[in-house]
């Protein structure tokens, strides 16, 4: 049964976040530094060329304030929202931010690894998918046959793994894989960590 427009719309809509959607940038100009409930919003996305209708409107902020991108206030006899100054992003969005330029080729093996890594644990198809990429065997990666997968897959209670889906790992010391992935492990780290004040101001090419 295909899907009616207005879940087509908001399935598109939300698709487009991520890639900060001019619809998105509207949005978040409308409410900077302010408090709106969903009819002001609706009256001030109209002036800017955008009708969506009220259902669509409703969905698409409370996925934004699900994600951590807004705050949903109860004000009655309204419900209004508002923009986080520092809006969470959790650490799938982080690493595929990161992957972004990493050739494509080259993307699922270091995916394998940055998570593998992370989580010291092999990582499941399901957790690839939320970095836009297909888990697959090639020639650096594997299906994992760890005699604690069903462990580690119990471990996992922030998102929910599929009870069948198979997890994978990198085969063996790759040195591209292996130098690729720790340059963007170390690009996660200084944007989540505060490391002013320590940094060199300017780019060494070599160490002495």
């Amino acid at each position: 049964m295909p899907l009616p427009p207005e879940s087509k719309h908001l399935s598109g809509l939300l698709s487009n976040l991520k890639q900060m959607s001019e619809f998105y940038n509207t949005l978040a100009g409308i409410l900077a530094n302010k408090q709106m409930s969903i009819s002001s919003i609706a009256r001030e996305l109209k002036k800017n060329g955008y009708d969506q209708h009220r259902l669509i409107l409703t969905g698409y902020l409370r996925a934004l304030h699900e994600m951590g991108y807004m705050d949903e206030i109860d004000i009655p006899p309204s419900i209004v929202y508002t923009f986080k100054a520092n809006p969470k992003r959790d650490i799938y969005t982080i690493v595929k931010d990161h992957l972004k330029n990493i050739d494509i080729s080259d993307r699922l093996d270091i995916a394998v690894f940055i998570l593998s890594s992370l989580f010291h644990r092999p990582c499941f198809k399901y957790e690839l998918e939320l970095l836009g990429i297909e888990g697959r065997k090639t020639e650096n990666v594997r299906e994992s046959k760890d005699v604690r997968l069903k462990e580690h897959r119990a471990s996992v209670t922030r998102i929910k793994i599929p009870p069948e889906d198979p997890a994978f790992e990198i085969r063996e010391e790759n040195k591209n894989v292996l130098g690729k992935g720790n340059d963007v492990l170390i690009d996660i780290i200084n944007e989540l960590t505060d490391l002013d004040g320590l940094k060199a101001k300017f780019q060494q090419t070599k160490l002495a």
